[in-house]
């Protein structure tokens, strides 16, 4: 049966089996194998299998998933082939993968077609959903004013006051 094994930037490993045709990866409570780790999104992707070979899907993920660096939106996957799904480190183990072994060919590939599945299209960043690191909000060009404002007033309390002690 074939299996995933996973290593966080922090050293936590885990190992899950692909027991079904579709399996869901990500850190929601509903995925097919849950991973929590900041870096990946409540539904990051998903393994399919097409009865002959396992593929990856990415599901519009915020961080990502690629291949030696680069980001890819589905990969074939054959045993002992690795991938980042977010910041964890993915190994998958095929059917033909005897105690470990990997193999001596090249360990995936990976593709951006455009055959109309799901995952061939890229999804435009404005209908992405994730947990990533918020986008740091741009100063509004108005903090010179508040300081001023806020300046302004205490004069004017200032000036208040000083009146209110002359005409007493």
């Amino acid at each position: 049966m074939a299996k995933i094994q996973f290593i966080t930037p922090e050293g936590q490993s885990g190992e899950a089996e692909l027991t079904t045709e579709i399996v869901t990866v990500g850190r929601a409570e509903d995925n097919s194998i849950q991973i929590s780790h900041d870096s990946i999104s409540s539904h990051h992707g998903q393994f399919q299998f097409d009865g002959e070979h396992w593929s990856f899907t990415d599901l519009g993920s915020t961080n990502g998933t690629s291949v030696a660096g680069q980001r890819i939106e589905s990969v074939q996957m054959a045993s002992g082939g690795s991938f980042s799904v977010g910041h964890v480190e993915v190994t998958f183990w095929g059917d033909d993968a005897a105690h470990g072994e990997i193999e001596s060919e090249a360990p995936q590939s990976f593709s951006s077609s455009s055959q109309g599945d799901y995952g061939s299209q890229p999804l435009p960043k404005g209908i992405r959903r994730g947990f990533g690191p918020k986008a740091k909000a741009k100063p509004s060009g108005y903090a010179l004013f508040y300081f001023l404002g806020l300046v302004g007033l205490g004069v004017a309390g200032y000036a208040i006051q000083t009146f209110l002690n002359l005409s007493v």
